[in-house]
């Protein structure tokens, strides 16, 4: 059985780690790809892009569309993803329950922009756990996982050391950014969706309520 008692500080990520938000995402980046002339399914969708820096989506477009406009791309992706979160979107099973059990530390750190990660908290009502500066995004200090610059800095900004955090992720770049941060790290697995992390000799756990405390 997993134990928690050993450390200060849990870190998590926001998109599939806290919100059930991968599927959305990534169903618009495909219906989005569609739209640009690209023929691209969920499915490749989230093999593709699942957890990576934006920018990766936009460097894929810039190879394959002609006079690509990153910018009205971006923020129509921003707006309609809004939406659809607003409409949609819900927190991964347990995750109120299991934070407000908590007696350390927490707080979230993710490759997304603090805004999208504001509203997606907002639209599960998990935003009221998180205080502005338990909010980290890769966005703040231009690194991104699977960097580890983003973890060790929400570590040392939250006042405690690697060893003794441990970080909640669901995806490839995640999971090898506490790895390379010296970080404990437990996996969120989504049967069928990040099956990659079965790689990785950590913790899984289907959702909050498998953690036992």
């Amino acid at each position: 059985m997993a134990k928690l008692d050993k450390y200060k500080l849990i870190i998590f990520d926001c998109d599939g780690t806290l919100v059930d938000s991968e599927s959305i995402s990534n169903k618009l980046i495909a219906d989005m790809m569609n739209e640009q002339g690209l023929t691209m399914t969920e499915e490749q969708s989230l093999k593709l892009f699942k957890g990576t820096h934006f920018q990766l989506i936009l460097d894929y477009l810039f190879e394959r569309v002609r006079d690509f406009d990153a910018s009205s791309f971006e923020k129509s992706f921003r707006r309609r993803c809004a939406h659809e979160f607003e409409e949609d979107l819900r927190e991964i099973r347990g995750a109120s329950e299991f934070i407000s059990s908590l007696s350390l530390d927490f707080c979230i750190a993710s490759n997304g922009p603090r805004s999208k990660m504001e509203s997606s908290l907002e639209s599960t009502q998990l935003i009221k756990w998180f205080n502005e500066d338990r909010i980290f995004s890769a966005y703040d200090i231009d690194k991104f996982k699977p960097e580890p610059d983003l973890f060790l800095y929400a570590c040392k900004s939250c006042g405690h050391l690697p060893e003794e955090t441990l970080v909640i992720e669901d995806t490839v770049p995640g999971i090898q950014a506490a790895i390379k941060a010296k970080m404990k790290v437990w996996g969120i697995y989504h049967p069928g969706v990040n099956d990659e992390i079965k790689d990785f000799q950590i913790p899984l756990f289907k959702n909050y309520y498998e953690i036992k405390i």
